[in-house]
């Protein structure tokens, strides 16, 4: 990394990976954008689920939203409190790498506070699962649509993402690397890569999209109908990413959009869980071959 440049950024050639990804879905953005413009100038709904209308969840709003704020506050309380806990010598095992993106505290949070409300829901039968997207739907079209819905955010998260960049630039903020993207340009073992991988491309997908696609996006469902759960939805989802990477609120906004409409038009998690995965991992892999 050039020392003369910002800090967490490289030059435009070690970034060539993705400015080839993004030139190559860009013709399928272009054109779902366009059939979106239309849409949006025709004042139409938005297109019913595939297979019949959602199922709406069997319990009442305020119990979805506690429900979502419990897992999102015990997960960021179990990440927190272990890594505090560490520093102060209170417990045993330190977190792994810096800046402390591996350990037990990181892992807990994000499998134990979906588990708990994986539970929870499970209590309402088949009506509950169903209701957040927990059922296979229909794997070819959820395929396609998840396809479609990476093809489609890859460029206008990057364009969003360079926006960003260059306001925070001009207000003279300074970007701030994702920890985990940080400790794979950073860490030099070679175990790091593989469980990067994992935490990024297996556990937050599958956390991320229980919490904020099932949970309360289907909850807000109810209250606010698709665009208002969308749009509320999408911008929680951004926000809490505000401390560690400031500069991509507004593409995970984006990103947010597009795996919340998969997830409503599919009435199945699947696919934006495959979409989230395929969209980090290709973040993690992506630093790492930009070189250190």
């Amino acid at each position: 990394m050039n020392p003369d440049q910002p800090h967490g950024l490289m030059d435009c050639h070690s970034y060539l990976w993705l400015l080839v990804a993004v030139a190559a879905c860009l013709p399928v953005s272009i054109l779902v954008l366009r059939r979106v413009g239309r849409w949006w100038l025709s004042a139409e709904g938005v297109p019913p689920p595939l297979g019949g209308p959602p199922t709406p969840v069997p319990w009442p709003a305020w119990l979805g939203i506690v429900l979502f704020l419990a897992m999102q506050l015990l997960m960021m309380g179990l990440a927190g409190g272990y890594h505090a806990a560490a520093r102060a010598k209170l417990l045993p095992w330190e977190p792994l790498a810096i800046p402390e993106m591996f350990g037990p505290g990181i892992f807990l949070g994000q499998v134990l506070p979906p588990l708990l409300g994986l539970i929870f829901v499970a209590k309402f039968g088949r009506a509950g699962l169903e209701a957040v997207g927990v059922r296979w739907g229909r794997p070819r079209s959820g395929a396609l649509h998840g396809l479609l819905a990476l093809a489609t955010i890859l460029p206008v998260c990057f364009a969003a993402l360079v926006a960003s960049v260059v306001f925070m630039s001009l207000v003279r903020t300074p970007v701030v690397p994702h920890p985990l993207l940080e400790t794979v340009q950073a860490a030099h073992e070679a175990w790091v890569i593989p469980v990067a991988v994992f935490q990024a491309g297996v556990l937050a997908p599958l956390a991320e999209e229980f919490l904020y696609r099932g949970v309360l996006m289907m909850t807000l469902l109810k209250q606010m109908g698709i665009l208002g759960a969308l749009v509320v939805s999408s911008a929680l989802f951004a926000v809490v990413h505000l401390p560690t990477e400031p500069q991509a609120v507004l593409p995970l906004f984006f990103l947010g959009l597009a795996l919340g409409y998969v997830a409503y038009r599919t009435r199945s998690l699947v696919a934006p869980i495959a979409t989230h995965a395929i969209f980090n991992v290709l973040m993690v892999l992506g630093t790492f071959l930009s070189g250190k």
